[in-house]
């Protein structure tokens, strides 16, 4: 699941929201001890639905099917797709009108701004700039992103290609990311709410 998909499933509680943007910044369990509970519990939350994500079958079967490089690269790029399918059902799926709910998560980041990592300020600022929590559908956005991850990892991969994966599987991804996203959302609801519960009034 990428950012998007993260934010939701991390249900409204903000402490929770954080954690999830956190996971990617955030190694090991000591450091866990650093952050607030409510980040700590969503940091954790967020590494259990990667864990979901990365162990369902079908994700394996898929990127098996689309066989080479794809087999090491394509849970990668389904991240991404993931929530290009989460905009497509967002009328069902989403917690608020994707216009409102990206400017909270801006809003949200922009107040914390001073307790996080840098890195994350630098993405935080350039998603609202692009409007990037609206524009997962965009195909322009899409090879932007695509482009980035590619950047990062620095070495040969197919990642820049990641939009090819939409030419003749697009049913394929939309079907698994339904299957995925309620198969997540209902193995992780005791511990979103068990963490919830300890969040103080």
């Amino acid at each position: 699941m990428n950012h998007l998909a993260h934010l939701v499933l991390a249900g409204p509680e903000e402490g929770l929201r954080l954690g999830a943007f956190l996971g990617d910044h955030v190694k090991g369990q000591a450091a866990l001890a650093e952050l607030p509970e409510s980040w700590a519990a969503g940091v954790r939350l967020h590494r259990e639905v990667d864990r979901l994500c990365d162990q369902h079958p079908g994700v394996r079967s898929l990127v098996s099917e689309w066989g080479g490089p794809w087999r090491r690269y394509g849970p990668i790029v389904l991240d991404v797709l993931f929530d290009t399918m989460l905009t497509r059902h967002w009328s069902r799926l989403g917690p608020a009108p994707l216009p409102e709910f990206g400017q909270q998560v801006d809003d949200m980041l922009a107040r914390h701004e001073e307790q996080l990592p840098a890195r994350l300020v630098q993405f935080s600022r350039w998603a609202r700039d692009h409007e990037l929590w609206t524009r997962y559908d965009d195909p322009i956005m899409l090879q932007r992103i695509f482009d980035g991850i590619d950047r990062r990892h620095g070495r040969p991969s197919p990642l820049r290609q990641g939009l090819s994966r939409l030419e003749g599987w697009s049913d394929d991804i939309d079907a698994l990311f339904v299957d995925v996203f309620e198969t997540v959302h209902r193995e992780t609801e005791h511990q979103r709410k068990r963490a919830a519960s300890k969040v103080p009034p």
